[in-house]
């Protein structure tokens, strides 16, 4: 309960849940769409230019997509973590439930990996290491201390697991395992990928299946019913078509990366989860279980061309990572066994003190930590814009578009969809309409500024900054004035 506590301070200490870049800002989004009862928002248009004669993109927010009317905007993202936020904001409001929602779920992981620790077979003690190893990580924290879909997915894989598992001496926990699959499908469709050792470790009880299906019936026919009112099919998300990002070419690049980073994020004892056949004579089940579970997702996402992009990209193996956390300390487990070392106090202790050390370090030194803190120069920046600028201002962006569509009034125009021509037709109506042009820019687009140029051209000048985030006010020529 102790170290519970520690970590739920840590989390409230280092925890950024806002509306940010494209994935935090599309969570929100959506969640406040949810609230309403829409599917849909409104495009915040130029007065006197045809939305059709534009970029289909040009006042389309990151995290969304263009509907064909030319004047509404849906949702990319699923729907599963805007949920939960909404229902979040409901009890305790919008201002503290995407906190809330990502801490809660942060320390519900934790616990969940202490018990599928133990329903593999390890005692208190290694089932406290495996959450030790999990929580304390890099990845795990990175991704738990802002607005991300990653932790919750990896959580409600790992309950739909483990119900599924313990299903075999309370059946009932079927049901439960039913709604968690259906839950994390709808937080990241390819949580799917959960099927597989969920029904492995149901075993060929009928029944056990039929409350399988029972719980995740009401997600499924939600899931569906959302797709087609959404996007127009039942099976069609708002990702669109995904076939150019997978393809067997990157198979050699991403095993390269699995090798380098898999034992930095989740410390070099996961290359012990090898071992795990070794085992299979003593622990059947279990060790199928673990080994389909956690070899799943790595080998879906070897195919994919961001998961070798940089460390923190194995964010999509993340709900493979209790298995392999277990099965590396089973491993473990049976070597110290076999070199009979005891009494096991003598040095169990250190032993993960050891672990703690290189974990909280992998930590800081890829200041997995700070990833939270960060994001709060999105609502600052909204802040700073909607208190300073004219409330009929018209604001170029890219990287900050979802967070001033959650935050301000704004109109909103995504400069990297433009062409010299387009923004010179929209800095034309603007002056014609008396309404002034600025840009808020992130520092990876004032590092490009010729790309900037390429597509607003003109003369800007810079009037404040935020942070690292700066605004840039269009000063027309006079002849276009």
């Amino acid at each position: 309960m102790v170290a519970f506590l520690l970590y739920a301070v840590f989390l409230a200490r280092f925890l950024g849940a806002y509306a940010g870049g494209s994935d935090s800002s599309g969570y929100l989004n959506n969640a406040r769409l949810l609230a309403h009862g829409r599917l849909t928002a409104p495009m915040r248009l130029l007065p006197g230019l045809a939305p059709e004669s534009l970029p289909s993109y040009t006042h389309v927010p990151l995290g969304f997509i263009p509907n064909a009317d030319h004047v509404t905007l849906t949702p990319t993202y699923p729907m599963g973590l805007p949920l939960l936020i909404m229902v979040g904001a409901k009890i305790v409001g919008w201002a503290l439930a995407p906190g809330l929602v990502m801490g809660l779920q942060a320390l519900f992981g934790a616990w969940l990996m202490y018990r599928v620790g133990r329903e593999a077979g390890l005692e208190s003690g290694w089932a406290w290491l495996g959450v030790l190893l999990l929580v304390t990580g890099p990845l795990y924290v990175f991704m738990s201390v802002q607005l991300m879909s990653d932790t919750p997915a990896t959580v409600w894989s790992t309950a739909a697991v483990l119900w599924a598992w313990q299903s075999r001496k309370q059946v009932w926990l079927a049901l439960a395992a039913g709604a968690a699959v259906a839950l994390a499908v709808l937080v990241r469709p390819s949580d799917m990928l959960v099927f597989v050792p969920v029904g492995l470790a149901l075993g060929w009880s009928l029944r056990r299946w039929v409350f399988l299906g029972l719980g995740g019936l009401p997600g499924a026919i939600f899931q569906g019913m959302i797709n087609h009112a959404a996007y127009g099919k039942i099976f069609k998300t708002g990702y669109g078509d995904v076939g150019a990002v997978f393809g067997l070419h990157f198979i050699p690049g991403t095993l390269v990366h699995y090798a380098i980073w898999l034992p930095v994020v989740l410390s070099p004892l996961c290359l012990l989860a090898f071992g795990l056949p070794a085992l299979r004579r003593r622990e059947g089940m279990s060790t199928a279980v673990l080994a389909v579970w956690g070899v799943i997702f790595p080998l879906f996402y070897v195919v994919y061309a961001c998961t070798q992009d940089d460390w923190w990209y194995l964010r999509y193996l993340l709900p493979s990572f209790p298995p392999l956390i277990v099965s590396s300390l089973l491993v473990l487990r049976a070597l110290v066994a076999k070199c009979k070392l005891t009494p096991r106090a003598a040095w169990f202790a250190p032993a993960a003190a050891v672990i703690l050390i290189y974990c909280v370090g992998a930590t800081r030194h890829l200041h997995a930590y700070s990833s939270g803190l960060g994001e709060q120069v999105y609502p600052e920046t909204a802040a700073w814009v909607r208190t300073n600028l004219p409330s009929n201002a018209v604001v170029l962006s890219m990287q900050t578009s979802g967070a001033l569509l959650f935050y301000t009034e704004l109109t909103i125009v995504r400069w990297d969809q433009l062409s010299p021509a387009e923004f010179q037709r929209i800095a034309a109506a603007c002056a014609q309409a008396a309404r002034p042009l600025f840009a808020v820019l992130y520092p990876f687009e004032i590092d490009e500024w010729h790309i900037f140029q390429e597509h607003a051209p003109g003369p800007w000048v810079q009037t404040h900054a935020v942070r690292h985030v700066t605004i840039w006010r269009y000063d027309a020529p006079a002849a276009s004035r």
